[in-house]
């Protein structure tokens, strides 16, 4: 009877197990998508420059490592024009101009309602390394109880501040999730 208790005991328990590690891999996706929409700061003479593109994001596995990588349009925004450039909407002026962004074997972490990502992003500018590469980036991706990862930041530090800002750049919500 001893025996038997203890055999159902170690079933029940190893089912749990299983169960909870499950749950736990399904609360960090493999892959986050989305475009990207926002601002950079403004600074002493130019910006904010208008961000637009797409990224993203794939975890690797139970690696606790991730992939980003975005591409980027960015050009002075009509704000610029207005104050900067004296109402002149060139399109030649406003500093048009390509990122592509790629971090690889990020360090993934759990953070409050969802996970964190860090390391170091190569940055190009229109097809060559950009001045700002590389530079440390991290990646915060975090939601409700309706939508589990809606709200995605990007957070530059230097030298990528100096052009993205160092404030958190909102990209994008409702990623797509697979």
């Amino acid at each position: 009877m001893k025996i038997k208790a203890v055999k159902w005991s170690a079933f029940i328990l190893a089912v749990l197990a299983v169960s909870t590690s499950a749950l736990a891999q399904d609360s960090t996706p493999r892959r986050l998508s989305g475009t990207i929409s926002a601002y950079s700061p403004q600074t002493g003479s130019t910006g904010p420059y208008e961000i637009r593109g797409t990224w993203t994001l794939k975890v690797n596995g139970d690696s606790a490592k991730a992939d980003f990588s975005a591409a980027l349009d960015m050009e002075l925004s009509d704000g610029w024009v207005l104050t900067k450039n004296m109402g002149n909407f060139d399109p030649n002026a406003r500093g048009a101009h390509t990122h592509h962004v790629t971090l690889v074997d990020g360090d993934v972490t759990r953070i409050t309602n969802g996970f964190r990502v860090t390391g170091t992003a190569r940055i190009t500018l229109n097809g060559s390394l950009a001045p700002v590469s590389p530079s440390p980036l991290v990646i915060e991706t975090t939601g409700g109880s309706d939508i589990e990862f809606s709200n995605i930041t990007l957070t530059f530090e230097p030298p990528g501040s100096n052009h993205f800002g160092a404030a958190p750049l909102p990209v994008g919500a409702a990623p797509v999730r697979t």
